[in-house]
């Protein structure tokens, strides 16, 4: 891998070349690849991509292949050293310089004896993990998030909000699960239960920033504090009936319920301290990060919406006949050309020739544009979609129209027969379209409307 400056440099001559011809070196065997590095996210992303294409074409073709930055500078060293750790990749090794000098004064292709007795493997990164006080690298991913959250935290109320407890709470919590010398590393149950109880306050604190700002406090005559679980009932029961429909509520129900049970479970006294304590501890902090998204992201905008559509409790479908079609009053119809694919079926088993194909092609189009002709030239009718032997139209028809595209549609394919599904809305349409072309024998007419 090269600077820009670095290949440049080296291309400037062509003795090297001949060198490694001298050496039984065969050029080809080298691949060049110029990667900038400055201060920008794209450069490094560049340079940790391109080791990442090394590494699987190496574990792809099973190859032996050196990445080579002998004289490069420290930056390109460093960022190397760290991309090896991000792509889990083993086999890194130093030059001493020291030790070769002692060995030898020679320069250039020297024995292996040598070389193997001055290349220094690096330690494996992954041992950073286990000697990391704190667990830093988790440590630093967490407070960014914790940081995103309590930005969020801080516009939902900026007035009400408490930024610097629900901020450095979180932080606490997170530190001193990870501590080595108390939480993970030691297994210390007493710590897990008192992280789940820590982290449960800044959950509880942004749930009451919801109660306060919606208004959520209700008219209880009870004058004692509402509990977290009495605070989730009370966002439940003003989004009941109240959510669009594709918002699972059920789901919704069942998150708070677990959050409420794994809450009081680690953090109410018992006179054991079970190891479970510790699983219960470290779900509580995974699982308050997930529940703070979830409220802050969703239930929130929910809260916030000032117009909240009322979920249907239970829809009807009713079949429409021909005197429910008001007249006047425009509805979806979808017109579909019935078996089809089982025709194309048939003459790729009979046909000697292509003429079949093309005669039947085009008496559908033709059928197809002359029933989008008949239908354009009625005041206020309307074709969506055509394609193929389907129309989709807007129109006011009675259904003996109706029986008249499909007579149309008849004639002009010398035989074939359309289904049509009609409604108010396009769900109705293709639900109709469907019940149609289950009718025995088909060539139906069917229009349904959910009440």
């Amino acid at each position: 891998m090269h600077s820009s400056h670095s290949y440049n440099t080296l291309t400037e001559k062509k003795d090297w070349i001949e060198y490694l011809k001298n050496n039984n070196i065969n050029i080809d065997n080298l691949t060049h690849r110029i990667v900038d590095l400055d201060s920008s996210k794209e450069s490094v992303e560049k340079f940790v991509d391109y080791v990442e294409f090394i590494a699987n074409n190496v574990l792809f073709k099973n190859l032996n292949v050196i990445v080579d930055l002998t004289n490069s500078t420290s930056l390109y060293k460093n960022l190397l050293s760290i991309a090896t750790y991000i792509l889990e990749l083993e086999h890194q090794y130093l030059i001493d310089i020291a030790k070769l000098a002692e060995l030898t004064a020679e320069r250039g292709f020297l024995p292996v004896n040598i070389l193997q007795k001055t290349y220094i493997p690096l330690p494996s990164a992954t041992q950073l993990d286990t000697i990391a006080y704190l667990n830093l690298v988790e440590m630093v991913r967490y407070k960014r998030i914790i940081q995103h959250y309590t930005e969020k935290y801080t516009q939902i109320e900026p007035i009400a909000s408490d930024k610097a407890f629900f901020e450095d709470n979180l932080t606490h919590s997170v530190q001193l699960k990870l501590r080595g010398d108390q939480g993970d590393r030691k297994k210390n149950n007493a710590v897990y239960r008192i992280v789940a109880s820590s982290i449960a306050a800044s959950v509880e604190d942004l749930i009451t920033i919801f109660i306060k700002k919606f208004s959520l406090e209700g008219n209880s005559t009870d004058k004692r504090p509402p509990t977290f679980g009495t605070k989730l009932r009370s966002i439940e029961s003003r989004l009941e009936g109240k959510t669009p429909s594709d918002f699972d509520f059920e789901f919704f129900r069942k998150f708070n319920d677990f959050m409420l049970y794994l809450r009081n479970s680690s953090t109410h006294k018992s006179t054991t301290l079970a190891d479970t304590e510790r699983f219960k501890a470290d779900l509580s902090v995974k699982m308050s990060f997930i529940f703070i998204e979830f409220y802050m992201d969703i239930v929130h905008r929910l809260l916030a919406s000032s117009n909240f559509v009322e979920t249907p409790k239970k829809m009807v479908m009713k079949r429409l006949s021909s005197s429910d079609i008001i007249p006047g009053e425009i509805l979806y119809f979808g017109l579909d050309g019935d078996d089809t694919g089982t025709r194309l079926e048939e003459m790729f088993l009979s046909a000697r020739d292509d003429t079949v194909f093309k005669k039947m092609s085009e008496s559908v189009t033709e059928a197809i544009k002359e029933i989008k002709k008949c239908i354009e030239s009625q005041k206020g009718c309307k074709v969506i979609f055509a394609a193929g032997d389907d129309i989709l139209f807007k129109a006011n028809f009675d259904e003996a129209t109706l029986h008249s595209l499909q007579q149309i549609y008849q004639t002009k394919t010398s035989g074939l027969t359309c289904s049509i599904g009609y409604g108010k809305s396009f769900r109705e349409v293709h639900l109709a379209l469907k019940l149609a072309k289950l009718e025995p024998g088909k060539n139906s007419i069917v229009g349904i409307e959910f009440v």
